[in-house]
């Protein structure tokens, strides 16, 4: 198609000129293309943690993220020991100062499947129960998506990510959690708790 002068797709007889911004085109497409993939490749490297096996479960996992808590690999991964895996890290997250007070519940939403992909969701209820509120008025929803891959090798590890109910921007493991992302939802809903007459 690229060597002839006029393809079946174009309308009008290009150019010579308008030949090489096609050519040039294709090629920044086809340039593109490779730097998408080197990036994901880099991406998948650089979240390759310490593999370690357990030789009484027989499972396989990796440190992954900011606190270092071990993930089943793609090949080990089910809704149980996910479960908790996000409890794990719930629990990391807990042990922050910050959130000491804090209480969570995580709950198993289902799984999707999409071509080779399996996408287990999780939902974590954050609240603070307080003497005069045992229980709370305002809970917090975290949404955890872990994939995995039938494609990749089973020793590669599972992508996590997470988002806060009301946002759009999806967090990822290596991100440094902040409490202060809880309290600001906290905070928010609790305003507009008070202003409601029941």
């Amino acid at each position: 198609m690229l060597l002839h002068k006029h393809s079946v797709y174009s309308i009008r007889r290009e150019s010579d000129d308008q030949l090489y911004q096609c050519h040039r085109t294709i090629t920044d497409s086809i340039k593109r293309f490779v730097n998408h993939i080197m990036l994901n490749a880099f991406k998948i490297i650089d979240n390759l943690g310490e593999l370690t096996f357990d030789d009484v479960t027989g499972m396989t996992t990796r440190k992954l993220g900011f606190f270092g808590n071990k993930w089943p690999v793609c090949g080990c991964f089910n809704a149980r020991n996910g479960l908790e895996i996000v409890i794990n890290e719930m629990e990391s997250w807990n042990a922050l100062s910050a959130l000491k007070d804090w209480m969570f519940h995580v709950n198993f939403m289902g799984l999707r499947r999409k071509n080779c992909v399996e996408i287990y969701m999780y939902q974590v209820l954050w609240s603070v129960p307080t003497p005069a509120y045992p229980e709370p008025q305002v809970t917090v929803s975290v949404h955890f998506y872990i994939a995995t891959s039938h494609i990749y090798p089973s020793h590669f590890p599972v992508d996590v990510s997470y988002v806060f109910e009301g946002h759009q921007f999806t967090h990822t493991l290596n991100m440094i959690f902040r409490p202060k992302w809880l309290y600001d939802i906290l905070d928010m809903k609790t305003m507009m708790f008070k202003t409601f007459n029941f």
